[in-house]
C-alpha cells in the first residue's frame, strides 16, 4: 500500500482517523494507541503479511536489547563505581572530568552487567539481518563471478531473497536507538526522565505508519516524548490547527508526486530502457533523460516527505526535516545538509563523529597533528559517503555513486583548506554573483551525472548514456530538429516536456520549499483553492495513469 493508492486514500486513511479520534474522543487513549500500532502493522503487512514476522521480531530483540542496556547501566553505575577510599556511590564513569577521584573496581558479576557487550551485540543483530536480507545475493554473485574468473568448478545458488519493506529505514533506527540507549547515563541526551521503557511507545516509534517504509529515520529521543503526550490537553487544543496544516503539506506532497514526478518517471524510464538494452540516444535525449530522472528524484522524494509530515500531523505528531530544497546547494556538503537529512543526521552522529569527525582527538598529542587530523578527516568524509551509497542498495552503481560522492566531499574540503590557508575567502569574485552561479552550475551537473549510476539497472546503460551526453558515440539527429516530438523519439516525449523541465528549474531555484510555507502557514481561502485544486488534479491525474511507488521504498 503507498500514499498514492485509492485504497490508502479512501479506505485505509479514512478508517485509521476515525478510528483513532472516536477512542480519543471517548477516553480510551490506551486502545488509540494500541489502533494506531495494529494500523501500522496492518499498513506494513499490506504489502506481503509475512514479512510481518520480520519487522515484529526485530521490533522485540532491540527493544529487550534496549532493556537490558539500561538496566546494566544501573547495576554498572551503582555498583562498580565507588569514591576511592569510601563507600560512596559514584555517577560518573571512572574517565570521566567530572570525577577525576572516581575509581574503578570489577567483579565478573560486574563485568558481565557492562552495557556495552549488549550494544556491541545488537548492532552486530542488526547489521546481520540487514545484510543478509539486503546484500546476501548482490555478494554471492560477485563471489561466483570471481570463482569463474579463477576458473574454480562451483558456484553458489542464489537465494532470491525478496528485499522487505523498509528494511534500511528501521533497522538503522534501531541501531540508533541502541546507541541512546547506551549513552543514556554517560551523556544523558535523551529527553525522557525515566530509563523505563514503553513497549507500545517503542512499537510506535519503529513502525509508525507515515514514516515506516521510506523515512525520515527519526531519533528515539525526538519522537517518544511525543508519544508520551499524544493525549494531553495541549495536543488536544491543536487538533485543528494540526489537521488543517496536515492537510496543506499532504496535498503539496501528493502533487508533487502524482502530476510532477511520475510525468518525468515515463521519460527518465524510457531513456534508460534503451541505454540499459544496449542502445544509443542523440545527445539532446541522453540530457533529457538525465535531467528527467533528476527531477522526477526531486519531486518523489520531496512528495513522500511532505505528504509524510502531513500524515504525521494528522495524528498530532511532527515528524523531522528530511529535505530541504537540495538542488539550490552551492556545494556538494551543503547539498549532504540539504538531503535525505536524517540519514546525514544518522551517518554524522553515529558513524562520522565516532571516527574522529573533523578533529580527532585521538591523536592530539602527536606533533603532526594539524596534517594528521586533516588526512584523517578527509578518510572520514569519504567512508560516510561511501557507505551512504551502499546504504541505498546492493549494486555496483550505488557503490560508484558513494565513491563518487565521497571523492567529491573530499575535494570540496580541500578546496575550502586552500582557501583558508591563502586567505581567499574575503576576495571579492568570491564573493561575487558570478561565483555562485558557477559554483550552482558545478554542483547541480555533477549531481545530474551521479544520479546516472543511481538509477541505472546495470553499468552498461550508465556507460552508454553518458557516451550519449558527452557525443562520444553520435547518434545522427532527426530532420526535422526543431520538433521536440522527433527530436526526442525514444523518449516519447512531445512539446510538454519543456514546459516540465521550466516549471522544475523554477520550483526548485526560486520558490520557497513547502516546509518554509508551512512555518508561516495561515488558514484562509486562498490556501483552501490552493489545496482544493493540488487534491483535485492529483487525483484526476491518479484516476487515468496507474500510480507508481516512491522511489525510496526500494531502499
Amino acid at each position: 500500500m503507498v500514499f498514492t493508492s485509492f485504497v490508502f486514500l479512501f479506505a485505509f486513511l479514512p478508517l485509521m482517523l476515525l478510528g483513532f479520534y472516536a477512542l480519543r474522543f471517548y477516553q480510551q487513549d490506551f486502545l488509540a494507541k494500541v489502533f494506531l500500532i495494529l494500523g501500522s502493522l496492518f499498513f506494513y503487512g499490506f504489502w506481503n503479511p509475512s514479512y510481518l514476522v520480520l519487522l515484529l521480531g526485530s521490533i522485540g530483540v532491540n527493544f529487550l536489547i534496549g532493556k537490558i542496556i539500561l538496566n546494566a547501566n544501573k547495576f554498572f553505575l551503582s555498583s562498580s563505581l565507588n569514591l576511592s577510599g569510601g563507600g560512596a556511590k559514584c555517577l560518573y564513569l571512572e574517565s570521566s572530568p567530572f570525577n577525576p577521584n572516581c575509581t574503578f573496581s570489577s567483579t565478573p558479576k560486574q563485568i558481565f552487567k557492562n552495557p556495552k557487550p549488549y550494544l556491541i551485540l545488537g548492532i552486530l543483530f542488526n547489521l546481520a539481518f540487514l545484510g543478509f536480507f539486503k546484500y546476501a545475493d548482490f555478494f554471492l554473485e560477485n563471489f561466483n563471478l570471481f570463482a569463474q574468473l579463477l576458473e574454480f568448478d562451483f558456484a553458489i545458488p542464489l537465494p532470491h531473497i525478496l528485499l522487505p519493506l523498509a528494511i534500511s529505514f528501521f533497522t538503522f533506527q534501531q541501531i540508533a536507538f541502541l546507541v541512546d540507549c547506551y549513552k543514556k547515563v554517560d551523556i544523558r541526551d535523551l529527553q525522557e526522565e525515566s530509563q523505563e521503557l514503553d513497549f507500545l511507545d517503542y512499537c510506535l516509534f519503529v513502525c509508525f505508519f507515515p514514516q515506516l517504509i521510506a523515512g525520515p529515520i527519526v531519533s528515539h529521543k525526538e519522537m517518544m516524548p511525543q508519544f508520551h503526550t499524544l493525549f494531553c490537553k495541549a495536543v488536544h487544543c491543536k487538533l485543528w490547527e494540526n489537521l488543517a496544516k496536515g492537510l496543506f503539506i499532504f496535498s503539496i506532497g501528493f502533487f508533487k508526486k502524482v502530476f510532477i514526478a511520475d510525468s518525468f518517471a515515463k521519460w527518465a524510464n524510457a531513456g534508460f530502457k534503451v541505454v540499459e538494452n544496449g542502445g544509443a540516444l542523440n545527445i539532446f535525449e541522453s540530457w533529457a533523460t538525465t535531467f528527467s530522472y533528476t527531477f522526477q528524484l526531486y519531486f518523489d522524494f520531496s512528495g513522500y516527505c511532505d505528504m509524510a509530515i502531513g500524515l504525521g500531523l494528522f495524528f498530532g505528531i511532527m515528524l523531522p526535516l528530511n529535505f530541504n530544497s537540495p538542488y539550490k546547494s552551492l556545494n556538494i556538503s551543503e547539498f549532504w545538509r540539504r538531503w535525505h537529512i536524517t540519514l546525514g543526521r544518522f551517518l554524522k552522529d553515529y558513524l562520522y563523529i565516532p571516527f574522529g569527525g573533523n578533529r580527532n582527538l585521538k591523536y592530539q598529542d602527536s606533533k603532526f597533528y594539524g596534517i594528521l587530523n586533516q588526512i584523517l578527516t578527509l578518510r572520514n568524509l569519504f567512508i560516510v559517503a561511501f557507505l551512504s551509497g551502499i546504504w541505498h542498495g546492493a549494486g555496483w552503481g550505488f557503490i560508484i555513486w558513494g565513491v563518487l560522492h565521497g571523492s567529491a566531499m573530499c575535494v570540496h574540503r580541500i578546496y575550502g583548506l586552500i582557501l583558508e590557508r591563502f586567505q581567499l575567502q574575503k576576495k571579492s569574485f568570491l564573493r561575487s554573483k558570478t561565483y555562485k552561479v558557477l559554483c550552482w552550475i558545478l554542483t547541480f551537473n555533477f549531481l545530474n551525472i551521479t544520479w546516472i549510476f543511481f538509477r541505472s539497472e546495470n553499468l552498461q546503460g550508465a556507460m552508454n548514456l553518458l557516451k550519449g551526453m558527452f557525443g562520444i558515440v553520435w547518434v545522427e539527429l532527426p530532420r526535422k530538429a526543431h520538433h521536440i516530438p522527433e527530436l526526442l523519439a525514444n523518449l516519447g516525449a512531445r512539446n510538454d516536456f519543456v514546459v516540465y523541465l521550466l516549471v522544475a528549474f523554477v520550483l526548485c531555484l526560486c520558490f520557497s520549499n513547502s516546509l518554509e510555507k508551512l512555518a508561516k502557514f495561515k488558514a484562509g481561502y486562498k490556501l483552501a483553492v490552493l489545496i482544493g485544486f493540488c487534491l483535485l488534479v492529483s487525483l484526476m491525474t491518479l484516476a487515468v495513469t496507474p500510480y507508481t511507488e516512491f522511489i525510496y521504498f526500494n531502499f
